[in-house]
């Protein structure tokens, strides 16, 4: 295994010498109330089902993670019916894994997850600024390790497009191991907001919360 210093190095896929463990450790690690299918641990760590299904098994056997099956139900297309298709409630046994709470060192692991995250921000600011004029953008919620504020990104921007500010959003999921829940705003809409103390931006800026960009220092 080869180290380098680079500031983009992502320190956990070193450490574990795996890029998909340290995807899959996230996906947990990020949201830990949560239980998921083998097929939202691929789509949330940016895997495949078979890298999924080996790295849980790595994480199932180290005690950090459990498996249970439960009982679901799934929405299917009913296709019986000639005029229009209608949806179809079924139920089935479906296997899930969640963080087991009693993991000894979870607190510890929790804590060291967080801080060598690959939250080398350039990366987040590198895929924002394609899509506009960015102006603020500032890191909350799961990136600072609290779920209970109401979004994890906060951009204000002069002008930006929606669709590709979505698209760079949901590319950068994989990354992160989680959804990332996000607010947009235009620039005056922003200076406005901060004025009247909206409750979604004093939410995030009482609480811990990282600046990365403030272009014109609204902030």
């Amino acid at each position: 295994m080869s180290i380098s210093n680079g500031a983009k190095e992502d320190f956990l896929a070193l450490l574990v010498d795996s890029s998909a463990l340290a995807r899959v450790l996230r996906v947990f690690i990020f949201d830990q109330s949560s239980v998921f299918t083998l097929q939202q641990i691929a789509k949330r760590g940016g895997v495949s089902l078979a890298m999924a299904k080996l790295e849980v098994s790595v994480l199932t056997k180290l005690g950090i993670i459990k498996g249970r099956t439960i009982l679901m139900v799934q929405d299917t297309a009913d296709t019986t019916q000639k005029k229009k298709s209608t949806k179809k409630h079924v139920r089935k046994n479906q296997k899930v894994w969640f963080v087991d709470p009693g993991f000894k060192h979870l607190r510890a692991l929790s804590a060291f997850v967080h801080e060598v995250s690959p939250a080398q921000y350039d990366v987040v600011l590198d895929a924002l600024k394609r899509t506009g004029r960015l102006g603020v953008v500032i890191l909350s919620g799961t990136f600072l390790g609290d779920t209970s504020r109401p979004v994890d990104l906060l951009v204000a921007a002069e002008s930006f497009s929606e669709a590709r500010l979505d698209m760079a959003v949901r590319k950068l999921e994989p990354l992160f191991g989680r959804e990332i829940r996000y607010a947009a705003f235009s620039t005056p809409e922003f200076r406005y907001r901060l004025t009247i103390q909206d409750r979604l931006i004093r939410d995030t800026l009482d609480y811990p919360h990282t600046v990365l960009l403030d272009r014109g220092h609204l902030l």
